[in-house]
């Protein structure tokens, strides 16, 4: 149990962080990509990455369950 939500939490902060992303709509595939991986592409997994990416297009800002509040994304 310990090595699998090791396994998660690495996973999450590989994936949460938005690194390489620049943009809500790059940021929007890394959360996809996350839904992949962890839910076999769940559409609740799905659908929250596109409310995550609705918020993150008026205010600049990507936060969801697994990643803390970043702000600086291109509104795109």
């Amino acid at each position: 149990m310990c090595a699998e939500l090791g396994a998660v939490a690495a996973l999450v902060l590989a994936l949460g962080a938005p690194a390489d992303a620049k943009s809500c709509t790059e940021r929007l595939k890394t959360c996809q990509g996350f839904c992949a991986k962890t839910e076999g592409r769940s559409p609740g997994c799905l659908a929250k990455c596109g409310e995550y990416r609705q918020a993150c297009l008026a205010s600049g800002c990507w936060e969801s369950k697994y990643v803390s509040k970043e702000c600086g994304f291109a509104k795109q």
